[in-house]
């Protein structure tokens, strides 16, 4: 067979025959037949289209580090900018090398006409991936040949620790048809659920970020796993956990990657089911990628719990302000489909909202602007805290 591939034949036998089966990320119409079968097909767990390319590598992310084994990220070349932060900043095998395939659609390729806006773009695309040392491969004319093309891309993935990337040009997949009605996403048919509030009204806070996180730390339970995003939450959570003589193994330190803790989480949820996976973030953080946020708030696993830490700074990096007020902020969150939603600003607040919900919660809690100086940071490379976090969890291999 060669190209236009068949969606479905592509898929049983490219990427399923070479142990693909979870599929994240932004459509492009060089993709577009395939998303087609992915979209008819593919249950939720297996396949989110999601807001941005960060997110799509941040749920691949995630995903190995529970279930080890690759997911596919797919993007348009454009679109590879937005990735790069996670993919820099925590998949690179500099970091804490997670392994995934990228599905890239070449639009601007050199010597095919395209719209003037990827003029820039498609002639650097492949010097974009050797700059960032991504192991890639144009996708072969054959199925044969592109099922060979992928085998050698995730065992490269998977020996050095790293995203790998498959290019594919326009008009490389033929348009799916199903007779099947379009299904709709669980987020679209949910009913909104009011925000309680617990002490709200009140200007009092007397929890600081860190007897906030101190609070939540007494409320996990021995079989529930952490995410942290970058900066102080995890700073001061590893603290704590130190100092309590508590391993760390059961908490995976998002040390980059801003604003996709949540969108990681998420990907954690898909290979454990036996305990919470709760996910401590930052205000500053939550609104980066919020548009994400509410995506997997609403077809995310029911387990996962994600505390925002609300100070209205960006507290890590000198205390500068959101430039979203409280009310704001909080008439957003009304609008986001978790099940649950909670606003507390003291330890009694927190410890209902965490005994209040298995998951499928957001729990965002006000705090003050006292922080300690010179927190520590981990003095485990990010790979070794990578290996105890993957550890939790039972390997499943679908291979």
């Amino acid at each position: 067979m060669t190209r236009p591939f068949d969606p479905r034949r592509f898929y049983k036998e490219a990427l399923e025959a070479n142990g693909i089966f979870a599929a994240f990320g932004v459509p492009d119409s060089s993709l577009s037949g395939l998303l087609g079968y992915f979209n008819a097909t593919k249950s939720l767990s297996e396949h989110i289209v999601t807001a941005n390319e960060g997110g799509a590598v941040a749920l691949a992310a995630g995903y190995y580090l529970s279930t080890r084994n690759v997911a596919l990220a797919y993007m348009q070349n454009s679109g590879f900018a937005n990735a790069l932060n996670p993919l820099q900043s925590l998949a690179a095998k500099e970091v804490f090398g997670i392994p995934m395939l990228l599905m890239i659609g070449w639009r601007g390729k050199p010597g095919e006409k395209d719209e003037p806006q990827h003029a820039l773009v498609g002639p650097r695309t492949l010097d974009n991936l050797r700059t960032n040392n991504f192991p890639y491969e144009e996708i072969p004319d054959t199925l044969s040949g592109a099922k060979e093309a992928i085998a050698r891309l995730i065992a490269k993935s998977i020996q050095n620790n790293t995203p790998v990337a498959l290019i594919v040009p326009t008009k490389t997949f033929l348009e799916y048809k199903d007779e099947a009605p379009q299904k709709i996403p669980p987020a679209i048919l949910t009913r909104h659920v009011k925000l309680e509030r617990w002490r709200p009204s009140t200007l009092d806070l007397p929890l600081s970020r860190e007897l906030a996180i101190r609070c939540l730390v007494g409320h996990i339970k021995s079989n529930d796993v952490t995410v942290s995003s970058l900066g102080g939450n995890s700073r001061e959570l590893y603290m704590i956990r130190k100092e309590n003589g508590e391993g760390v193994g059961r908490t995976f330190f998002c040390i980059g990657a801003m604003g996709h803790a949540f969108a990681l989480a998420c990907g954690v949820t898909m290979g454990f089911s036996s305990g919470r996976v709760f996910c401590i973030d930052g205000d500053g953080s939550f609104l980066m990628h919020v548009g994400n946020n509410a995506i997997l708030a609403g077809v995310s696993h029911p387990n996962v719990i994600h505390v925002v830490i609300y100070n209205g700074i960006h507290s890590s990096t000198g205390n500068h302000p959101l430039m979203i007020g409280r009310d704001d902020f909080l008439a957003m969150a009304e609008g986001l489909p978790y099940k649950q939603k909670f606003l507390v600003n003291n330890a009694e607040g927190l410890k209902r909202a965490c005994e209040s919900t298995r998951g499928g919660a957001l729990v965002i809690v006000a705090v003050n602007n006292l922080v300690r100086k010179n927190l520590p940071r981990p003095s485990e490379s990010p790979r070794e805290l990578k290996s105890k976090f993957m550890k939790c969890f039972v390997q499943r291999s679908f291979l």
